[in-house]
């Protein structure tokens, strides 16, 4: 019996638990959206920009408890859970109280009465708790370094602040905890989280695969390029590549297995895929957005700087799983009957929403947060009219997309409120300057070395955070570095946001790539290091970026033409070469040749003469590989469908 109530106690604290949560999502997405409208302006409510983002903060940290308590060890100690909820409460209490009355508290900061201060402190504190919990301990322990250096560092000249005037800076000043990263969370990231959960509800994502599906599926390892398309397309609009592999991979990675893809590689092409995603325009994961308002430049030129560089990505990828399909004879997807256009046309309307954020950027200027408002508009109309396979949007399905969407954004307003109070503590302690200048002297002037510890710390440094949470961090951290350098502005955000991201398949971390595994149900390692060999591109494109303007699409458009033309025959070669198939398998000689061909293409002809004369090489080598594979194959042609 004893048995029997224990799990009903168990089944009734878990339905409890779900049932907070998904009110505390809820209350989050409401309040992002009632802000971002002007509600509090129809109420005739004069409210400063921190009200609001004190008040998510607060509903973040009682969620953000909720997870917690649920976790191991703390799961098994009835007074642990207790605990942790309770500093949540208390926490979240405290933020409540400030988002109420801030102004006045602003005001009395300034005097530093030790009982605010106090306060302030003991919430430092239990965010932190959470940032470890939630997020992992690197983050967690690069704060408390640089909250040490705040107060003791002036052994090392930095200057230093007392305990009690840090802690009423961090939370009450708005160069502190209530800054732009937690402001970019609630005002952009929760909208477009909104806007992906919505296009789930109503049918949207699934037209995204069955339109890959279509155009794909019967191809030769159809299952492969359908699951690079439908991660592309759902992983711009979802802002984080774990739950976009969840999201697609469910269905993408077992169809791969099922065609005769191994499925370490299965995993990884998911993962890969699912990454990339977050580096595709026009969305970007909402980090295209936040680095247009980081930059003050037009969003279209954020957008076009990025386009070439994204494309290339993919095409490295699709052209590696199409090798691998080749080289192993594996068929397209027999269930992948239905026309093209028969798909398209059945859920054309959802590209209506891209199409409005477009005109929203580019014709009428809005901001971020408008321009999301107007593509949840449109879907929600195009959902309660049409939807997809009959999934019309209903009030209850309405509920439950915002309700997800607030529970999937808490870890971003924890990591966002990591990224501000960091951004606090360079403030107040001086070391942004300094950080810059220390790479660079460790670089010893070389601009590849400086470019290597960038990618090197970025990678480190974005693990397993989401999108905009990994660019915020490390625009603060290391872009400094890069354009003090001398590297241009977009340029620069551009690589550290490529390898930020990078670290989702980059082992030994690698969160994509180890979901991607589970699902997979193969071994995280190797899935691992596929996914490294398969986004290999995205290891080298910045690099080239950052010193040829015609990969950002800012040269004349004769030489963007040819960099795209020679980058896209390198990547053939490479991937021929990687793979080791051209219309017959290559032994290993010829798969060397193939790859150092490649390389020779690769290299922008816009880095100057030299490169145009290696460009010329590799070009007369492509050819003469080009003849010597037809003759090699022996008239074989490759089988592109499964019919």
């Amino acid at each position: 019996m004893a048995s029997v109530n224990g799990r009903t106690s168990s089944d009734g604290t878990r339905r409890w638990h779900a049932a907070a949560m998904g009110v505390v999502g809820l209350c989050l997405t409401l309040l992002s959206l009632a802000w971002i409208s002007g509600l509090h302006r129809q109420a005739d409510l004069v409210l400063f920009a921190q009200q609001p983002i004190a008040l998510a903060l607060a509903l973040a940290i009682v969620s953000g408890g909720l997870i917690v308590m649920t976790g191991r060890p703390i799961a098994n100690h009835v007074a642990g859970r207790a605990l942790v909820l309770a500093l949540a409460i208390a926490t979240g209490g405290f933020f409540v109280w400030l988002a109420a009355g801030y102004q006045d508290i602003v005001m009395l900061a300034i005097q530093r009465p030790q009982g605010l201060a106090w306060l302030c402190g003991a919430a430092i504190i239990v965010l932190m708790l959470l940032i470890w919990r939630l997020i992992g301990a690197a983050i967690a322990i690069i704060l408390g370094i640089f909250i040490v250096l705040a107060l003791a560092g002036s052994a090392i000249g930095i200057p230093t602040v007392t305990p009690d005037r840090l802690a009423l800076y961090l939370v009450t000043d708005a160069s502190g905890l209530l800054n732009l990263p937690l402001r970019v969370a609630v005002e952009i990231v929760i909208p477009f989280v909104f806007f992906g959960r919505l296009l789930e509800v109503t049918g949207g994502s699934a037209w995204f695969t069955d339109l890959s599906q279509a155009a794909f599926g019967r191809y030769r390892g159809g299952a492969a390029k359908v699951s690079v398309a439908a991660s592309a397309l759902f992983g711009s609009v979802s802002g984080n590549a774990v739950s976009n592999v969840v999201g697609t991979g469910v269905i993408t990675i077992p169809l791969m297995v099922k065609t005769g893809y191994r499925s370490r590689m299965a995993g990884a092409i998911e993962a890969v895929a699912s990454t990339g995603g977050q580096l595709l325009p026009p969305v970007m994961g909402a980090a295209a957005f936040v680095m247009a308002d980081f930059l003050r430049v037009p969003y279209s030129d954020i957008l076009l700087a990025a386009l070439l560089p994204a494309a290339l990505y993919f095409a490295a990828v699709f052209i590696q799983v199409d090798r691998v399909a080749a080289r192993d004879g594996i068929r397209g997807v027999k269930s992948a009957d239905r026309s093209t256009f028969t798909t398209f046309a059945a859920g054309a309307l959802f590209l209506i929403p891209f199409v409005v954020l477009f005109v929203a950027f580019l014709v009428l200027a809005a901001r971020p947060q408008t321009a999301a408002l107007y593509a949840i508009a449109a879907t929600i109309v195009i959902g309660l009219v049409h939807g997809y396979r009959g999934r019309r949007l209903t009030l209850s399905a309405l509920v439950r997309a915002a309700r997800d969407a607030g529970t999937a954004a808490v870890p971003v307003v924890v990591v966002t409120a990591a990224a501000s109070l960091l951004i606090g503590l360079i403030n107040i302690t001086g070391v942004s300057f300094s950080l810059a200048l220390d790479a660079i002297a460790l670089s010893g002037g070389s601009a590849i070395a400086l470019l290597l510890i960038v990618a090197v710390t970025a990678i480190v440094l974005g693990m397993g955070m989401p999108t905009v949470a990994v660019y915020i961090l490390l625009a603060t951290l290391l872009a400094p570095a890069l354009e003090t350098a001398g590297f241009g502005g977009i340029e620069a955000h551009l690589f550290i946001l490529y390898f930020g991201m990078m670290s989702m398949v980059t082992p030994p971390i690698a969160l994509a790539a180890i979901t991607a595994a589970n699902i997979a149900g193969t071994n995280p390692w190797s899935t691992s290091w596929n996914a490294l060999g398969l986004a290999w591109v995205a290891y080298i494109v910045p690099f080239l970026f950052v010193f040829s303007p015609a990969l950002v699409l800012a040269a004349p458009w004769f030489l963007v033409c040819v960099t795209v033309a020679t980058a896209m025959a390198g990547i053939y070669c490479i991937s021929a070469g990687a793979v080791g198939f051209h219309r017959v398998k290559l032994d290993r000689p010829w798969r060397l040749a193939w790859a150092v061909v490649g390389v020779l293409l690769f290299i922008p002809p816009g880095l100057g003469t030299w490169a145009i004369v290696t460009n010329l090489a590799g070009a007369v080598l492509f050819v003469a590989l080009l003849i010597g594979g037809y003759r090699s194959g022996d008239g074989r042609r490759e089988r592109y469908s499964s019919r």
